[in-house]
Parts: C-alpha cells; structure tokens; sequence
C-alpha cells in the first residue's frame, strides 16, 4: 500500500511541476523582441520594451480588438492614429508602443510615447515624424483617456473581446481560460484605475512626473535612450 501511495504522490509532483512550468511560461517567460528593434537604437527608442519586464502592460489582442470594439470612444477614424499617435507606414505598431512577449504578449509604452511628434507635410502626405524636439511632447491623455473609457464600458468582457479577437487569431484553450479568468478581468480593473501604470515603468512614470529627473534612468540601456533623445532634441532644436 505505502507504494501505491508512493507512486500517487510522485505521478502528483511531477503534475503540479508541470501546471507551475506552464503557468510561470504563461505569465512570465521573457522572450527577446525581433533584432530589427534592439540591434538598432533609433528602432529600439521607437518600439523597444525598455525596462518594461515588470509594467503589466496590456494584452496584445485585447489592445488591438479596443479600437475595432469602441469606436465611439476614439471619437474619429483611424484608430490608434486618430488618438495623435505617429506612425510609421509599413509598421505594425505605433511609434511608442512596445510588443514583446512577458508570458502572454502585451504592450507597453516607452519613451518616444512622450518625446515623438509630428509636423504637417502635404495634404495628400502623411505627417512627418519627429524623434524630439526641444520643449515639445506628445499629449498622450487622449490615449489614456481612450483606455479607461473602453474599461468602462460593459463590453469590455471576454465574450465581446473574443468576438472581435477571433477576427485575427484562433487563441488555443489554454490563451482563452488565461484571457477570460485572468488577464481581461486584471487588466480592465488595472485600466479603471491608473491606465498610466499599465503601460509605463516606474521609471518612465517617474520621468513623466518630473521631466527634469534623468537619475531613474540608471541601467545602460536606457542611458543610451536617454543620450540618444538629447541628440536627436538637438538636431530637431530651431
């Protein structure tokens, strides 16, 4: 009897060693954004995840489908890009807005979030993007605007978000029990809250404070962003 028992308890690690690999895979597992972005520090400044392993961030699917699903609450055509976000044609994301696999694969903000902007060309030529310029940021309260306004509304549940998800992926049942159980309901209440929080560092929001407070910025990486910012305000600079 005792290794009958013996067997059960060993056949019970290894499943619960397998449910904890999988969960910790699902939510925690870093996976390196495409070297286009980090091999190059003008991409990784416009799209890099920078010190963003720890920001909840939002779903990716769940940040596509919100447009699609509330579109009364961009409150013009054009999506993400209606909210005053740049850019870039050809590009999958917004300049500013990071995807990157943390478990599930989420979005976050950076630094260009703030500091790109944009200056009118041709009417029939889409806008001319500007790494930085001195004394000026985007206003991104539209966008955070946007995020809490979508939490707010009762759609925002995994039925309504899965009718408009499954338009451009076929989640597995294992992503649809994540989504449904955990990640919509944690990021609609994360988004009521501080929609800021989601998408930025500590340091960043630290940064967004106190614009003039560089000593957050303390590990290589986002040195070297902060450099690269100073040069292009100073190429930008009239």
């Amino acid at each position: 009897m005792k290794k009958v028992w013996k067997t059960i308890a060993a056949i019970l690690g290894v499943l619960f060693a397998a449910i904890g690999i999988t969960v910790w895979y699902q939510l925690c597992h870093v996976r390196a954004q495409p070297a286009w972005i980090t091999t190059d520090l003008g991409q990784r400044y416009f799209y890099g995840s920078v010190g963003a392993a720890d920001t909840p961030g939002i779903p990716y699917w769940v940040w596509l489908a919100m447009p699609r699903l509330y579109p009364e609450e961009v409150r013009a055509p054009g999506g993400y890009a209606a909210l005053g976000l740049a850019w870039e044609e050809g590009v999958e994301m917004p300049v500013g807005l990071a995807k990157q696999q943390v478990g599930y694969i989420r979005v976050t903000g950076n630094c260009a979030l703030c500091h790109v902007t944009t200056s009118p060309t041709e009417p029939d030529q889409a806008p001319r993007i500007l790494p930085a310029v001195a004394g000026k940021t985007a206003n991104i309260k539209p966008l955070l605007d946007f995020f809490q306004e979508c939490a707010a509304d009762p759609r925002f549940n995994a039925d309504e978000l899965f009718s408009e998800i499954e338009k451009d992926t076929s989640l597995s049942l294992w992503d649809k029990t994540l989504y449904r159980y955990v990640l919509i309901p944690r990021i609609k209440k994360e988004l009521l809250e501080n929609p800021a929080q989601v998408l930025f560092s500590p340091a960043i929001r630290a940064h967004w404070r106190n614009p003039q407070s560089y000593p957050p910025f303390a590990d290589p990486d986002s040195r070297a962003l902060v450099d690269y910012v100073r040069a292009q305000t100073h190429e930008q600079a009239p």
